[in-house]
């Protein structure tokens, strides 16, 4: 069965009992495995806790735990963030709704609950590795659905059990540092779109423009290999496409002519005394990291990592070294589609810039090509809920008329829960202008202003335009619910 690799773990006792009877329940029960896995999923992530905190729960909720700042921190994946999240919403549909879970829903959620008891198990130092989950459940008809107890008990009793051997923090800070060194020992691939913006204010030293030609001419070369048109015929996934334009002197150069493009990489750039280069690029950039060095990069390779974490991809590893040397301005904004993850840098003149602390919010009526893209936004309200009801009430009923329609379901299922604070809860909220959002925030602050005193609220999560290097968050104020922002 898919949960047999933790069968020996005895720290894992009470996971690997819960999981296996989530499997056993799929397809006979799904309704029943859906629950189940939901219960497992909170007690793994309740003891991810007590891991990441080496202290009590004190009563928090599955929703508490995945919020919490030090939980976020101590997980630092988002796809296990993700998958925990998937696993209690539609644990809690299963509870709450009137649909009925179908088999399939049983074994999507089985799916995620396999990647998360995995990934824990791994990061905590119990396992190494794990096997692939698999798909095709078998019928087991003396399951029995068994619903399970003393969660926050269960929780304590495997983390004292864990911490007789194992010091979390060590274990994490070790999985972490020998994901690093697995780069080295095979080929991966990992999605990404990405948009870099390189200014060079005076001519660079020669190993600086070494490095940059062998990177550009790195893409250029996996544009051409991993072209559309070639990926069809190799039946790649994602093929790799390159937009990018040099200009030296008022001569710009495009990668559309990419003999034209190299030439300049290769002649031009080293005698330019100042460049611009603004280079988009989508695909799987992959390269072998081994022994043995591939000569037409002259022995440089450049990829990201197997968990599409930030590193290897860009110029940013290679204008470390330089920053505090030279006078330029490099900006990065990149995105994972597969796990949903960005990230934004900016460097000025040899110093990173803290890209948010540039925010406006003049930056909310800004008009762009592109939409605003959103990922796992959070706004919550702590107060008194029963002394001020009525403003709780008027609270809900603005973001049930406010968020887009398909998003309601995240927060009423937590409300239903009974976790009153959040406003809103992993949702998305893609939009043309991020106005609609502060319009949203406005109407909440006539409702929390006046007891503004007796609350404790923020919020988490990033707007973002790649192509215009924009990014934008919200959070409280001393005025209320704030959007800030800045396009830089």
């Amino acid at each position: 069965m898919n949960f047999d690799f933790l069968k020996e773990v005895g720290e894992l006792k009470y996971i690997y009992e819960n999981c296996n009877n989530a499997e056993r329940l799929a397809v006979t029960m799904p309704v029943q495995s859906v629950f189940t896995s939901r219960k497992s999923a909170e007690l793994l992530a309740k003891f991810i806790y007590l891991a990441a905190h080496n202290q009590e729960m004190e009563g928090m909720t599955f929703s508490d735990i995945l919020s919490d700042p030090a939980f976020r921190r101590f997980v630092d994946n988002r796809d296990m963030i993700d998958a925990f999240h998937y696993i209690r919403k539609t644990g809690n549909r299963a509870v709450h709704s009137d649909d009925e879970e179908t088999t399939e829903d049983a074994i999507d959620v089985l799916h995620d609950l396999h990647f998360v008891a995995g990934e824990t198990a791994c990061m905590l130092g119990l396992i190494k590795d794990y096997p692939s989950f698999e798909e095709n459940i078998e019928r087991y008809p003396e399951g029995k659905f068994v619903d399970i107890d003393d969660i926050d008990q269960k929780a304590r009793e495997m983390f004292l059990s864990y911490v007789e051997e194992f010091n979390a923090q060590q274990e994490k800070d070790a999985y972490i540092e020998q994901k690093d060194y697995d780069w080295f020992s095979y080929s991966v691939q990992g999605n990404v779109e990405m948009h870099e913006y390189l200014e060079m204010g005076h001519k660079p030293r020669p190993d600086l423009t070494e490095d940059i030609q062998n990177y550009l001419l790195t893409l250029v070369r996996l544009s051409i290999e991993r072209s559309p048109e070639k990926a069809k015929e190799m039946e790649l996934a994602y093929p790799v496409t390159l937009n990018a334009i040099i200009t030296i002197g008022g001569t710009s150069y495009s990668s559309e002519d990419p003999e034209h493009f190299a030439e300049a990489i290769i002649h031009e750039l080293p005698r330019a005394d100042r460049y611009i280069v603004d280079c988009y690029c989508n695909g799987v950039l992959r390269e072998f990291f081994n022994d043995e060095q591939d000569e037409n990069d002259n022995g440089r390779n450049y990829m990201i990592r197997k968990d599409a974490a930030w590193t290897g991809v860009g110029l940013l590893d290679i204008l470390e070294g330089y920053k505090r040397r030279c006078s330029f301005t490099y900006k990065l904004a990149i995105f994972y589609p597969d796990s949903g993850e960005f990230k934004y840098e900016k460097i000025l003149n040899g110093k990173e810039i803290d890209v948010l602390a540039l925010g406006t919010e003049e930056i909310i009526n800004r008009e762009f090509k592109e939409e605003w893209y959103s990922y796992n936004l959070d706004l919550w309200a702590e107060f008194d809920y029963d002394k001020h009801h009525d403003e709780l009430l008027k609270l809900q009923e603005i973001v049930r008329t406010s968020i887009p329609a398909s998003e309601i379901d995240c927060c009423e299922e937590v409300w239903e829960d009974g976790d009153l604070r959040f406003l809103c809860n992993g949702i998305q909220w893609n939009c043309q202008k991020l106005s609609e959002v502060q319009a949203f925030l406005d109407r909440l602050n006539e409702v929390l202003l006046p007891i503004k005193d007796e609350i404790d609220a923020g919020g988490m999560g990033t707007w973002e335009i790649k192509p215009e290097f924009a990014v934008a968050t919200w959070d409280w104020t001393e005025e209320g619910f704030k959007i800030t922002g800045c396009c830089y």
